[in-house]
């Protein structure tokens, strides 16, 4: 019950995310309504708002769907079906919300196409004159590019070396070990990335969205004074993160705690702060609303809205016409190397991870005694100890408390570097469920808890090894 509960504080804000960020493309950005642009009078017409009523209703319908298949994957009772579903319903949450997107872009495209065909004349010729035009403001080109928050960023970087540092100085009591190095090296690459992005975020293109310069320059400072302020504090948000991993590693108990809470802290703070962006921008769109009259016909180029496809555009990446930030422009090859990185990186981390979950759950363990060696192993071998390392051996009917280090801790299995009552450490391959356990003490001080799938062969294989230290050759 317990992983479900932490599985679900740390899922669901994925589908109210998700919601709440394609539920915004029901309301009129500048002259684009769900990656269309908007001809004269279209808003107030009643075709349109169907179309956004149908469009609202279709997400609050995926929006409960959503939860309720998120209760469906609570229900197995072995943890690898449960977070096996789960990886499958992020993947179904990330793709689901953008099909009624989709529909309302196609209806809104045919809805246009008709109202062209009907008016003729003057509009349908200004809607082709501007189809293949593009517009370079040349005084916004020229503007200096300021770089806002660059030394908050580069200190958020030089004070998110310090744990590292510590820890490869005075880290040799870790509760995760090596690993601890690990984990707070990748954190501290994050930071860098963020940094990248906002570096990249300095040097993005002016949009020309209007015939005046000076609106062109006052939009394009506020999106990249929002974005660089958002990318500054998610680093900073990271190097904060890294200072409470860095404790939390060094805490046998409230550890695990820890570590989840700042990740979950983490992702609200995320959301919250592009959340705050995005609405900055808006708000000041809103206000140049008038004199952002210059709109170019780009619907051909924009796929259901959401993918950009424009040969004639030397850009690698746009501003997104759904959603926000910006997306790849896929008509260049290194657009589409680098989406196809992104999704089949994606798909395959998930469903890597669900397969690999069913195969700790549900492929047997096993515990033999051959050629004078204790061996342990699942799918491969995890443990072999020779007789001669092993100073004594013990069987238990049940299990002490312990806490994972570094491993699989399932509700049925338990596998990897563990901690147990009194802080020993010790290495576990188990069944926890089936019982006796086999454990073994080695001569350099290590304690291991193992047994097979089968009671009766861990009870045999004890045997065997009692007699064999107590014979040895």
């Amino acid at each position: 019950m317990g992983l479900k509960i932490i599985m679900a504080v740390c899922l669901l804000p994925t589908l109210v995310i998700m919601f709440a960020g394609l539920y915004w493309e029901g309301r009129q950005k500048g002259n684009v309504l769900m990656g269309v642009t908007l001809w004269p009078g279209a808003a107030d017409e009643a075709e349109v708002q169907d179309i956004v009523r149908r469009f609202r209703k279709e997400m609050i319908i995926l929006l409960w769907t959503g939860l309720l298949l998120f209760a469906l994957t609570c229900i197995p009772k072995w943890d690898s079906l449960v977070l096996s579903g789960q990886m499958l319903w992020i993947i179904y949450v990330i793709i689901v919300f953008f099909i009624p997107l989709a529909k309302g872009n196609r209806r809104l495209k045919t809805l246009k196409r008709e109202r062209m065909a009907v008016s003729g004349g003057e509009d349908a010729a200004e809607t082709e004159s501007h189809r293949e035009r593009v517009y370079v403001d040349l005084k916004a080109a020229a503007e200096p590019r300021p770089k806002p928050f660059l030394k908050l960023s580069l200190a958020g970087l030089a004070v998110s070396l310090i744990p590292i540092i510590g820890e490869l100085c005075w880290g040799k009591d870790s509760f995760y070990g090596w690993w601890a190095e690990g984990m707070l090296l990748l954190m501290f690459l994050m930071g860098i990335l963020c940094f990248g992005l906002q570096y990249w975020f300095w040097h993005l293109s002016t949009d020309v969205i209007s015939f005046q310069s000076e609106v062109n320059i006052q939009l394009a400072r506020v999106r990249q004074y929002q974005w660089s302020r958002f990318w500054s504090v998610m680093l900073w948000c990271n190097t904060l993160f890294l200072f409470v991993m860095w404790y939390a590693m060094h805490q046998v108990r409230q550890g695990i705690i820890l570590i989840l809470a700042g990740t979950g802290l983490y992702g609200v703070a995320s959301v919250a702060a592009g959340c705050i962006a995005e609405i900055n921008i808006r708000k000041v769109y809103r206000k140049y609303e008038k004199e952002t009259a210059l709109t170019v016909e780009e619907d051909d180029h924009w796929i259901y809205g959401i993918f950009y496809y424009n040969k004639n555009d030397r850009r690698f990446m746009v501003n997104k016409r759904v959603g926000i930030g910006t997306t790849i422009n896929m008509a260049k090859t290194s657009g589409k190397v680098v989406m196809g990185i992104i999704v089949a990186g994606t798909l395959g981390l998930l469903l890597w991870a669900a397969g690999f979950m069913l195969v700790e759950e549900f492929v047997p363990i096993s515990l033999t005694l051959e050629d004078r060696a204790l061996v342990s192993g699942q799918y491969h071998e995890e443990y072999r100890l020779e007789l001669s390392e092993i100073s004594e051996a013990e069987l238990l009917e049940e299990l002490p408390s312990m806490s994972k280090r570094v491993g699989t801790g399932m509700e049925s299995i338990l596998k990897g570097s563990f901690m147990a009552e009194g802080f020993v450490s010790c290495k576990v391959c188990v069944r926890r469920l089936e019982p006796p356990f086999v454990k073994v003490l080695t001569n350099d001080g290590m304690t291991y808890y193992l047994n097979d799938e089968d009671p009766e062969a861990t009870r045999q294989v004890f045997e065997e090894l009692q007699k064999a230290l107590e014979h040895p050759r």
